[in-house]
């Protein structure tokens, strides 16, 4: 298959895109109604990624057709980035949220830290919300991402 063709070009130029958008995406919050509008969008945009990832759960466990591992790549690296977003919105909006998050790169390494689970102790959640969506992402990635990643691996290992 030639390079235009490969079925990972997309998800190649959606891994670049992706941190793109990240980095782009306005924050200047001022508590208006605007502000908190685009953290319910952003908030929403996660519990979008969040069903389509369970959908996909579901369409695994009954051994129906599911989506390319290209495809689901590139939905966790979106998931990934509307975390690292959601913290860092939520660390603007209210200060002391989230101990030592400054900055956009400081949300991408505290969501990686937390979905790895090593959770490095520098930059924690300290507030009841942060913490409350930390246990969120961590629920999530324990049960609906190790599934996915279990169901494609039992699945590869069945069709060989």
């Amino acid at each position: 298959m030639s390079r235009l063709g490969s079925p990972w070009n997309r998800p190649v130029l959606n891994f670049a895109g992706l941190p793109v958008a990240y980095f782009a995406f306005p924050v200047d919050l001022a508590a208006t109604p605007g502000d908190i509008a685009g953290l319910l969008l952003t908030l929403a945009g996660l519990g979008l990624i969040g069903w389509t990832m369970v959908t996909e759960l579901g369409h695994l466990r009954r051994d129906e057709a599911s989506r390319s591992p290209q495809a689901m790549a590139m939905l966790l690296v979106l998931l990934v980035m509307c975390f690292s977003l959601t913290f860092y919105l939520l660390e603007l909006a209210s200060p002391g949220q989230i101990a030592e998050l400054h900055t956009r790169v400081d949300a991408l390494y505290f969501t990686l830290a937390t979905m790895a689970t090593v959770g490095y102790g520098d930059v924690h959640a300290e507030g009841q919300v942060a913490r409350a969506l930390v246990c969120v992402v961590i629920a999530f990635d324990v049960v609906v991402v190790a599934s996915l990643v279990r169901g494609y691996t039992m699945r590869r290992a069945a069709d060989r």
